[in-house]
């Protein structure tokens, strides 16, 4: 997550490179965060997910046809507990953004922020500079969109490495053994003792007049020789007084650091997390559950560890265990687009902590916040009993859309996430909002506006919330099947992943454009009380004078429509939902 200024008082000393027949070791996140920003550069402000993934496979290959040898690709899979107010700092920001961007366009959403990209290729994977357009938001799940084209590509399948632990801390070790460039876009990794070890970082790789890959590499025992710093530890010294004083000029820290630390508890402290002696840097893992994680997306796998290993590991807390789950373009207005498909991860959960050592009795859920300081969302864990009914309530949704006439060609998933909404909602005596927005009458040129309404984003959102919350439960159904025998398996446990075996890639999940065409099909076709039937809904209102009443009953009962929410979630075959 890198020290703040770090790299710009640095930049001096990077030595100009041309990036032919090095050996890489690649930063995951920063790879991916790169790759983002390139497609926005080449003017694909929200790019899909099969755009990223295709534009990252390019980059890499015209890597490797310059004859860079790349060693490794490692992603986060689990973060220590002392960058967790860095994380909440970012959920806030991010959260901010959100707010603002919902404030400046109350009147609807600006087509060009929720619009998936899906051009076929990029002009240049290279190409530097600034975006034209400015994003409000990230795609919600691009970086496991970028783990699975690696993972998906016969030359870099087998470099791809989800690790126990932070990336830069893993690259920094092997550009440590083996020498060799560390590519990265955080400065932390100039912190190691990288030997004879280098580091360049993304922003500086840009295409020169002859066609040439360019960059500046920095070596940091060079640094530290120039600053008349200590060798080994100069840079670490260095980078603790710059993140006291983040503002201070390099000559002025330099000084500091030729006289006694100050406070020196704090610097023993601060050197841990980089000299290897931080347990939560390099979480011991048995290799039975070390293997486990490659099928994983990083936010789930940094559960998966909380739960398998010891509690302070990752979590820092003998009691919690957090999933920070990405974040959504979503209607501030509502509640949290993840709420609706709380079931499906609380079925997930349960798989993931089949076989932990230290169970859990609640999950802490991650979301929208708006301060740092604020609890998560506290998820009860289910019985085996209750794991087996929700599996149960899941395959009989499935089978009921299954027996539907008149579903859209590709929408199967779609309809069953709305089904588990709806289904969900009316137990609960609330309205639901997908089905609202499905009752609503939509014109054609919803298809063509510059911008679209907050309730079809919000509708868009809780769509890609259930589809990863089943993404989520594959993945953990499939390694609990893995690791578990006896009587802790629910006997319809097969049943489930049979009837997930056909389920979308990231790629291939619907974007706004998609949801819309969903939208004016599904009228055109009459589906809503098709899908009612279907999951045994009660008839919504279909006249004006009836969705007046339902509308009119909302305002005079607000807490029935999840305006109110409940402090936490029960454990339940489909547990009580309540919106926050």
């Amino acid at each position: 997550m890198g020290i703040p200024g770090l790299t710009t008082a640095l930049q001096r000393f990077g030595a100009p490179h041309i990036l032919q027949g090095d050996t890489l070791v690649i930063d995951g996140p920063a790879l991916a965060h790169h790759i983002l920003h390139v497609c926005r550069v080449n003017g694909a402000t929200q790019p899909s997910y099969r755009l990223v993934a295709h534009a990252t496979l390019t980059w890499l290959d015209e890597l490797v046809s310059r004859q860079v040898n790349i060693e490794a690709i490692y992603f986060d899979g689990c973060l220590p507990s002392s960058k967790r107010a860095v994380r909440m700092e970012r959920i806030l920001k991010s959260s901010a953004q959100l707010n603002k961007l919902f404030s400046n366009n109350r009147h609807g959403c600006p087509r060009a922020q929720v619009a998936a990209d899906d051009r076929t290729d990029l002009a240049d994977v290279f190409q530097t500079g600034v975006p034209e357009v400015r994003a409000s938001m990230d795609p919600s799940f691009f970086v496991p969109a970028v783990i699975d084209g690696l993972k998906h590509h016969p030359r870099y399948r087998n470099l791809t490495h989800l690790v126990p632990g932070e990336a830069d801390a893993y690259c920094a070790r092997l550009v440590s053994e083996r020498g060799g460039l560390a590519l990265t876009s955080d400065s932390d990794l100039l912190v190691y003792d990288l030997r004879q070890g280098q580091v360049v970082f993304f922003r500086d790789i840009h295409r020169g007049r002859d066609l040439e890959i360019l960059c500046s590499k920095f070596a940091p025992s060079h640094i530290c020789q120039r600053l008349g710093l200590p060798s080994t530890t100069g840079l670490l010294r260095l980078a603790f007084e710059q993140s006291r004083a983040p503002s201070a000029s390099l000559s002025k820290i330099t000084v500091v650091c030729s006289q006694p630390v100050s406070d020196l508890p704090e610097y023993r402290h601060f050197c841990k997390q980089y000299q290897g002696e931080d347990d939560a840097t390099f979480p011991v893992l048995d290799t039975k559950y070390a293997s486990r994680l490659t099928s994983l997306d990083p936010r789930v796998s940094e559960l998966a560890i909380q739960l398998w290993h010891s509690p302070s590991s990752c979590n820092g807390d003998n009691s919690i265990a957090r999933i920070f789950l990405p974040a959504l373009t979503e209607s501030p207005d509502r509640g949290s687009a993840w709420e609706q498909s709380i079931p499906l991860r609380q079925l997930a959960y349960y798989f993931l902590q089949a076989e932990s050592l230290t169970p859990r009795a609640s999950i802490w859920e991650y979301r929208r916040v708006k301060s740092v300081t604020q609890k998560g969302r506290q998820i009860d864990m289910i019985s085996m009993f209750e794991a087996q009914q929700s599996i149960d309530d899941i395959l009989e949704v499935m089978t009921s859309i299954k027996d539907m006439k008149r579903v859209p060609a590709g929408s199967y998933w779609q309809l069953v996430c709305l089904a588990v909404d709806m289904r969900e909602c009316q137990r609960q005596a609330k309205q639901s909002h997908v089905g609202r927005v499905l009752q609503q009458r939509h014109s054609p040129s919803m298809a063509r506006a510059s911008r679209v309404s907050w309730d079809v984003v919000h509708f868009n959102a809780q769509l890609q919330a259930a589809l990863y919350s089943l993404r989520m439960l594959r993945q953990a159904a499939l390694v609990f099947l893995d690791s578990t025998t006896g009587s802790s398996v629910p006997s319809n446990t097969d049943n489930l992943l049979s009837a997930l075996l056909g389920f979308p890639s990231l790629t291939d999940f619907p974007d706004i454009d998609n949801t819309v065409d969903f939208l004016l099909s599904s009228e055109q076709n009459g589906l809503l009380p098709e899908l009612s039937d279907a999951v045994q809904l009660s008839k919504p209102p279909t006249s004006e004078v009836g969705i007046r009443a339902q509308s009119a009953k909302q305002e005079k009962h607000p807490e029935r429509f999840g305006h109110e929410p409940k402090p936490r979630i029960p454990g339940s075959k489909f547990s009580p939902l309540s919106l926050d």
